[in-house]
């Protein structure tokens, strides 16, 4: 029988169905987290469980919605989700990869600047992991540090929380828009200009979010507010979301050479920067992986990271970031799925495609490309060099 009231004030040692709980996590406005195990999973995870009983249709779709989402993802940059259900109470819980370490809000003091080429990597990592979910026609609509978990000993970066996430492209498996008439989605101090201009938000309302917060982390101000340290704004606007609102609207963004730690950054770097944060989403990158692209080519001319693959064909090799790409003449020959570092790459070919083989073997169905394998789309010979580990 499981033990919880109806305010789940679950302790350690109790039993929610077949899990036994360890901990809690964290809580939010639709559900608490606890560390919990059970005979099904190995090792520990993470448990969420919504506050009240999935008697509201609002509940129920942010469930489902978060649930379908996180089924879908698979790039290394996201939370990874392994079940989920129904509670003999009818609260919905899900089951979750238990993660270690603490979120950027936790983790960083924002009243002083980041390092710009670790601020940049993490950057570049919350785009891989919002990228896939944008191929899938979906917005996660509430970017912010608190959404933005560290690894430790600098692992990767994942993105959590995509409960408010909802489809902008009236194709995806989501099957509707993201339009809210102007009733206000996510965090002001992350909001997006066109929440109050159209209500609509599109894949490029993630990289403007992600932009705030990049400014943040390279300068320690708000780039919104001259001069001001964050703290102090955070503090002033406490309480105040029109006025959050009404910057992200009217207010121009502060020229990041401004400061000293601005002044100090590529040119490339400070044009992408702005261009995350433009008025007009049609002025900035269009979604996570063409401003992915961008900064992997930034951490790598300038900083000397390579944070993607190199796919060598010819002449110069080339940035590949994580994905599916098309190859051949007009992408028709065979396609090339990358979940990122640590996976291999798997070339497909496309039915009535170019010619195509691997290591010398016609290519006939799925094949790893393992490192050190070529192979040819079209008549070119290529390879796949993977960033180091």
């Amino acid at each position: 029988m499981s033990i919880v009231d109806p305010e789940l004030e679950l302790e350690p040692g109790d039993h929610y169905d077949e899990f036994e709980i360890l901990g809690r996590l964290g809580s939010g406005a639709f559900a608490h987290v606890f560390e919990a195990r059970s005979p099904n999973y190995a090792g520990s995870i993470a448990l969420k469980i919504s506050r009240a009983p999935v008697t509201d249709e609002v509940v129920a779709i942010r469930a489902l919605r978060e649930t379908r989402i996180l089924q879908n993802l698979r790039n290394p940059y996201v939370v990874h989700i392994l079940g989920n259900g129904m509670g003999e109470d009818e609260r919905w819980f899900m089951v979750m990869e238990l993660l270690q370490g603490a979120t950027l809000l936790e983790r960083h003091d924002f009243s002083a600047a980041m390092d710009p080429a670790w601020a940049t990597r993490l950057i570049y990592e919350a785009c891989m992991g919002l990228d896939e979910a944008h191929e899938m026609g979906i917005v996660h609509r509430d970017i912010k540090p608190a959404n933005l978990w560290l690894s430790p000993k600098r692992g990767p970066l994942k993105v959590i929380d995509f409960g408010l996430a909802r489809a902008w492209d009236p194709g995806s498996t989501m099957g509707r828009d993201a339009t809210v008439g102007h009733m206000l989605i996510g965090t002001p101090h992350y909001a997006q200009p066109e929440q109050v201009h159209t209500g609509a938000l599109v894949p490029a309302s993630d990289v403007y979010g992600l932009g705030i917060v990049f400014y943040e982390l390279l300068t320690g101000r708000m780039p919104l507010f001259p001069d001001e340290p964050l703290p102090v704004v955070r503090r002033r606007l406490r309480h105040k979301p029109l006025n959050w609102l009404g910057a992200h609207v009217k207010s121009p963004v502060v020229d990041v050479a401004r400061y000293p730690e601005g002044q100090r950054l590529p040119a490339a770097l400070r044009e992408l920067l702005h261009q995350m944060l433009a008025k007009d989403p049609g002025e900035r990158p269009a979604r996570g992986g063409a401003a992915g692209l961008r900064l992997a080519q930034i951490l790598e001319e300038h900083f000397g990271l390579q944070v993607t693959a190199h796919l060598h064909r010819g002449g110069a090799p080339g940035l590949l970031i994580p994905g599916l790409h098309h190859l051949g003449a007009g992408g028709q020959a065979a396609t090339l799925y990358w979940l990122g570092p640590g996976h291999d790459a798997v070339l497909t070919p496309v039915a009535g495609g170019g010619p195509s083989s691997v290591n010398g073997h016609a290519l006939a169905g799925p094949v790893r490309l393992v490192p050190g394998t070529y192979f040819e789309i079209d008549g070119v010979e290529m390879r796949l060099e993977y960033p180091p580990q």
